[in-house]
């Protein structure tokens, strides 16, 4: 009896695990429980291909556990990305935060860093400071990704982190330049409580406080950002060089950024990508769902400007 209680408390607590798992992807509270059963026979399969292969990972930059995790969040964001787009995207914030909280302590450490909490503009940022008070300074402003709906600054910690040694290891071996690089992982509000151009906005008026509130020029700030981000870096460097030519950064790091808004995703040519094309399809259509007008709704992308 002991071990039998013991086996069904063992696996009432994986169950937890696993309904709390299903709660960003449910639409209803009474769903949870099915859901988290789909989720655990998904997992099962995915273990029974694994073991076939002889748990060689799917790729040799691969572990495992990386391919599980990768196969199971991506297994979610298709099977229910209008739930997620349209209602529940707050629920997947917070696990991206936990994420970044969770690995932003050692990955501090490894680049020689110090985490700053900051409040501006009515949301909480993170400064990673450089302790090495140099002559010349830069600045990194990063936006992470996440269709305009999930994820979270702290996300990007490692990002983030990899930019501040590679740009000084850049700069001092390439152009004999000792710099202090400190960066921002600036926040933005997110869909669908907040449609376009808000995050847009957000991200510009950080920009415009970083240079007012940390005493540096345009030509010493670097710009950043991964997909949803990335086309936020390209929309508001276009918009500095209408409005404010003098203001544009030095720079514009962008990964795989979000150019095209009318382009659909092809899960064909894409398989193991952990955002599903059909996911992006949905965060986008909630993002500009107030972008009614044609015109206006052909210009929110990057790619119908000259970049030039």
């Amino acid at each position: 009896p002991v071990i039998f209680f013991s086996i069904v408390l063992a696996y009432l607590a994986v169950f937890a695990g696993f309904c709390y798992a299903a709660w960003p992807f449910a639409a209803s509270v009474v769903l949870v429980p099915y859901i988290a059963v789909k989720l655990q026979l998904k997992l099962v399969s995915l273990l029974f291909e694994a073991a076939a292969r002889g748990f060689k990972p799917r790729f040799p930059e691969w572990t495992i556990g990386y391919e599980l995790t990768i196969s199971m969040m991506r297994y979610g964001f298709v099977e229910y990305d209008h739930v997620v787009a349209n209602g529940n995207a707050h629920r997947l914030r917070g696990p991206f935060e936990l994420h970044g909280r969770m690995i932003l302590k050692s990955c501090c450490k490894k680049h020689n860093t110090a985490p700053e909490k900051m409040v501006a503009n009515g949301m909480e940022h993170m400064w990673l400071r450089d302790p090495e008070k140099k002559q010349h300074r830069v600045v990194v402003i990063h936006y992470h990704g996440g269709g305009y709906c999930v994820s979270d600054p702290l996300q990007d910690v490692e990002l983030a982190n990899e930019e501040h040694t590679k740009l000084k290891q850049i700069l001092k071996e390439q152009y004999q330049l000792d710099v202090s690089v400190d960066v921002l992982l600036a926040n933005y509000r997110k869909a669908p409580e907040f449609l376009y151009p808000t995050a847009l906005n957000d991200c510009f008026d950080m920009y415009k406080y970083v240079l007012e509130h940390e005493n540096i020029t345009p030509n010493h700030v670097v710009i950043s950002g991964d997909s949803a981000g990335g086309e936020m870096c390209i929309t508001n460097c276009m918009r500095l060089r209408k409005e404010s030519p003098e203001l544009q950064p030095v720079a514009a790091l962008c990964y795989s950024p979000v150019v095209d808004f009318s382009e659909t995703g092809n899960d064909e040519k894409t398989p193991y990508c952990i955002l599903a094309a059909n996911f992006a399809d949905s965060c986008l259509a909630t993002y500009t769902r107030n972008v009614t007008d044609p015109e206006e709704r052909r210009l929110v992308s990057p790619i119908n400007h000259s970049l030039r």
